[in-house]
C-alpha cells in the first residue's frame, strides 16, 4: 500500500499497543480483503473524516466513517445491542464513497456497514423514517411514490434510453433533449416502461427488495434487445455496471451514463458554441463510483465561448450534494446543511451550476440555485432546436 498507506503505517508504529503486538500492524497492512475489513476500518485513526461530508458538517464521532464502522463492529461482536437507537448512525451516510478515495485500503464504509444494515432489516429495527420509502418501492417500483411513466413513448430503436426516476418525474424537457442529442449523434433511441434500478433498497440493506427490483429491471432491459443502454442517472449506471454484477444479475448490452455517451461521440456534433459562465459540480456516483472524475470538464472544453469554473473540491475529491444514500429521508436537516455547504462553495464566483446528476440538480434547485444538466448545456450549444 505504498503512498497513501505510508502516513498511517508510520502513525501506527508509534502506538504502544503496536509495539507490544507487531502482529496487529501486519494485520492492518494486509491486502487480503474479507470479513475483517470492518475491524481494520474500526481500528484506523479515522483520517478520512476530513473528506467525509457528514463528518465535516455534522462533526460527531458516531457518524464519522470509522465511528460508524466501530458501531457496526461492536454490534457484530455483541458489545452493543442491535437496536434502532444503536443502528441509526449507520444510516447517517451519503454512500458517496469519499472515504474510499483517502482510505489506505480503498475501503468504502458504506459497503463495510451494509451487512449490519441487512441484519437490521431482517430483525425489523431499521429507522422508521425509511419505511415509507421502502413501501413506495414495493408498491410503485419508484422511490418518489409515483407510478413510473414513459413520458417519451418511442418504442423502436437501437439505443435504449433510461431516464431514471428523477428525470422522469421532474425534468421531462431534459429527457426530450437527451433523445435529441442521441439522434444528433447518429443513433436511433427508444424507451421502455422502466422501473427503479433498486439502488435505494440496496443502500439501506433491503436485499430482498433490491434483488426483486434489479431482476425485473434487468429483464426489461435484456428483453428490449437494445445494442446499448444510455441513462441520465449516474446512480442507475453504477447499479447496472457495478452492483448488479456482485449479485450475478446480468445486463446484456453495454451501459453508459449520458455524459460518457456524449464524450465518446462528441466529434460527430457540429461546432458547439455557447456564451455563458458555469461552475461544475461533479456527482459522487460519476466521479468516484464510475471513476469518471473529469468528464464534465472534458465535455465542456469542446464548447466555444463557455467559461467553465471548478470549485476547490472537484473530480475524485468532489463534495456530495447532501442527498446521497437516502440521508435526506433519515436526517433532512443534516442533508440540507451539507447541500448548503456545497452550494456556498460552488457559488463563490459563479451564479449558475452545471452537473450530470438529476438528484444533485434537484437538491441545489430546492436550495434556490440555478442548475443546468450537462445535456441542457450541450443542447443549447448545438443551437436552438425548439
Amino acid at each position: 500500500m505504498h503512498g497513501k498507506w505510508d502516513w498511517l503505517k508510520d502513525e501506527l508504529r508509534g502506538w504502544k499497543l503496536l509495539k507490544a503486538s507487531p502482529i496487529l500492524l501486519r494485520y492492518l497492512s494486509g491486502k487480503v480483503r474479507g470479513p475483517d475489513d470492518l475491524m481494520k476500518c474500526a481500528l484506523c485513526p479515522n483520517m478520512c473524516r476530513h473528506a467525509c461530508p457528514v463528518s465535516i458538517v455534522d462533526g460527531k464521532e458516531t457518524t464519522s466513517p470509522a465511528g460508524k464502522a466501530r458501531i457496526a463492529l461492536f454490534i457484530r461482536e455483541g458489545f452493543l445491542e442491535l437496536s434502532e437507537e444503536n443502528i441509526e448512525p449507520l444510516y447517517i451516510c451519503l454512500s458517496c464513497n469519499a472515504c474510499s478515495v483517502w482510505c489506505p485500503f480503498g475501503f468504502s464504509v458504506a459497503d463495510l456497514i451494509r451487512p449490519m444494515k441487512e441484519e437490521a432489516m431482517i430483525r425489523g429495527v431499521i429507522p422508521k423514517s425509511i419505511v415509507s420509502v421502502l413501501e413506495n418501492l414495493k408498491k410503485y417500483g419508484d422511490v418518489y411514490g409515483k407510478k413510473p411513466k414513459n413520458v417519451l413513448k418511442k418504442e423502436k430503436g437501437e439505443v435504449l434510453y433510461l431516464m431514471g426516476c428523477t428525470i422522469m418525474h421532474y425534468y421531462p424537457r431534459t429527457a426530450e433533449r437527451t433523445m435529441a442529442i442521441i439522434e444528433a449523434l447518429g443513433y436511433n433511441p427508444f424507451t421502455i416502461d422502466e422501473g427503479c434500478c433498486g439502488l435505494p433498497a440496496y443502500g439501506v440493506g433491503d436485499m430482498s427488495l433490491f434483488k426483486e427490483l434489479a431482476r425485473k429491471q434487468a429483464e426489461r432491459i435484456n428483453s428490449s434487445n437494445a445494442s446499448l443502454v444510455v441513462t441520465s442517472c449516474p446512480s442507475c449506471a453504477y447499479a447496472y455496471r457495478v452492483v448488479y454484477e456482485k449479485y450475478g444479475i446480468k445486463i446484456n448490452p453495454r451501459v453508459l451514463h449520458i455524459s460518457e455517451f456524449i464524450l465518446e461521440n462528441i466529434d460527430r456534433l457540429p461546432t458547439l458554441k455557447l456564451e455563458d459562465k458555469l461552475v461544475v459540480h461533479d456527482p459522487c456516483r460519476l466521479a468516484i463510483g464510475l471513476e469518471r472524475p473529469d468528464i464534465i470538464e472534458n465535455i465542456l472544453s469542446k464548447v466555444q465561448g463557455l467559461e467553465v469554473l471548478v470549485p476547490r473540491r472537484h473530480g475524485k475529491e468532489t463534495f456530495c450534494c447532501g442527498s446521497g444514500g437516502m440521508l435526506s429521508v433519515v436526517d433532512g436537516d443534516l442533508s440540507r446543511r451539507i447541500g448548503e455547504d456545497r452550494l456556498k462553495e460552488l457559488m463563490e464566483d459563479c451564479e449558475r451550476i452545471v452537473t450530470a446528476c438529476p438528484t444533485c440538480r434537484k437538491t441545489f434547485e430546492d436550495l434556490g440555485a440555478e442548475v443546468l444538466d450537462i445535456v441542457d448545456v450541450i443542447y443549447a450549444a448545438m443551437g436552438d432546436r425548439s
